[in-house]
């Protein structure tokens, strides 16, 4: 079986670039935050890593992957559990502005301290978090109802139909439209 069984086709062409670059380069891809696939029906997020697998010669003959799901990690991450009604927080609240000293408040550290956590804890800052969690559910909602896109951005937390575009582009690799006509029948 392959990437295309269990997921949408976006998720996995994506997925498939990434083999080939890995397997092609040799080089590995560590701890890349992402979302989880749209179908799932999931606003989570998964930290993935991809390992090139090297015969005794040094040649690439495959690769190891794993993506574990963030709220799901231990300490061993960088205290990840110290995030977790933080990250219920921007879960169900990422539709509204949400400011970093509001989310060092609710894991009861300072700013420069919960960025500097947050960072080692997900290797990602927390606006590009909250950002992916945004064009996840804007994914989402292009493929589950016929709400403009401009609808869509303004109902997931970004500033306007423009910021939306460039966001999505740039995490999705496809213009929100571009995405919704893929998904359709």
């Amino acid at each position: 079986m392959t990437d295309y069984d269990f997921f949408p086709t976006e998720k996995a062409d994506s997925y498939r670039n990434d083999d080939r670059e890995v397997i092609k380069k040799g080089v590995s891809i560590m701890n890349r935050i992402e979302s989880a696939p749209v179908q799932a029906g999931s606003d989570r997020m998964v930290i993935t890593s991809k390992i090139p697998i090297k015969d005794a010669d040094g040649n690439v003959i495959g690769l190891a992957s794993i993506s574990r799901q963030i709220e799901h990690i231990g300490e061993t991450s960088g205290s990840v559990t110290q995030f977790t009604e933080m990250l219920t927080f921007m879960r169900e609240n990422y539709g509204e502005p949400i400011v970093t000293k509001d989310l060092a408040k609710i894991s009861g550290m300072s700013i420069s301290q919960f960025e500097r956590r947050f960072r080692k804890a997900f290797g990602t800052s927390p606006r590009q978090y909250l950002l992916r969690l945004r064009v996840n559910e804007a994914a989402r909602a292009l493929t589950e109802t016929d709400e403009t896109v401009a609808s869509i951005a303004q109902d997931c937390g970004f500033h306007d139909h423009a910021h939306m575009c460039r966001s999505f582009r740039s995490i999705m690799n496809k213009s929100p439209s571009a995405f919704r006509r893929g998904r359709m029948p």
